[in-house]
């Protein structure tokens, strides 16, 4: 990487930052599902978390300062989640199913087994296509003995970049934020490499489903544990 590269990201990653703090900060979060969370962590499971790229503005601020081992490409936008990613105080594994995919899915793997490291999934990333999981997140939940645990978000106003292949998506300033965690997905140990296909549907839809039920979420209709971020 030349001076003039590292300038470029040191100056964008900075920005990132302090743009995902002063937006989140001004917002009021609602946590879903956590309880699940406790007592996975509690019989010690593994936990792999799956959510689609649109969803990163959040969960990267969510997971900041748990030493989370996202899985980055190594493309140039990567590069720079990846740094944003460092400064939020998580540890990137770089690699995709396009380039660098067998050593970091054996990083994941020893992550996993040795460090009992959450770790976060794009499930259809890098580039998509939008919403369609890879064989990757399966194989590596049935390789550590993992659970899969689908995360999104939903705020009561939200920008969407329609033009983006994933329609990324922010938050408004001082809109409601709703996250969520649903229910752990279990990967069979014996499932074989045929049965891949319905699991990833089976995984997308239940992320999916998660994600509708958010968008109705209601504080006053539900007992759920809530958490609020600002701090």
């Amino acid at each position: 990487m030349t001076l003039r590269q590292k300038i470029k990201y040191f100056l964008i990653k900075k920005a990132a930052k302090l743009l995902i703090h002063a937006i989140i900060k001004t917002c009021k979060i609602t946590i879903v599902g956590i309880e699940k969370i406790h007592e996975l962590k509690e019989k010690n499971i593994p936990i792999i978390y799956a959510y689609w790229h649109r969803h990163i503005f959040v969960t990267i601020y969510r997971f900041k300062n748990t030493g989370a081992r996202p899985l980055i490409s190594l493309s140039e936008d990567g590069e720079l989640v990846s740094q944003v990613a460092v400064e939020f105080n998580m540890k990137p594994v770089r690699g995709s199913s396009s380039k660098g995919g067998t050593r970091a899915f054996l990083e994941l793997v020893n992550t996993i087994k040795e460090d009992n490291s959450e770790v976060l999934i794009t499930a259809d990333g890098p580039k998509g296509p939008s919403q369609q999981i890879k064989d990757g997140t399966i194989r590596l939940a049935q390789k550590t003995h993992s659970v899969i645990v689908p995360i999104c978000w939903h705020a009561s106003r939200e920008k969407v970049f329609e033009k983006t292949w994933d329609k990324f998506k922010i938050p408004l300033p001082f809109s409601k934020i709703t996250y969520a965690y649903g229910e752990p997905f279990v990967i069979p140990q014996d499932a074989p490499r045929e049965d891949y296909g319905q699991l990833k549907e089976n995984l997308k839809k239940a992320i999916d489903n998660l994600e509708n039920e958010i968008k109705g979420y209601r504080k006053d209709s539900h007992k759920d544990t809530k958490e609020n971020l600002r701090g």
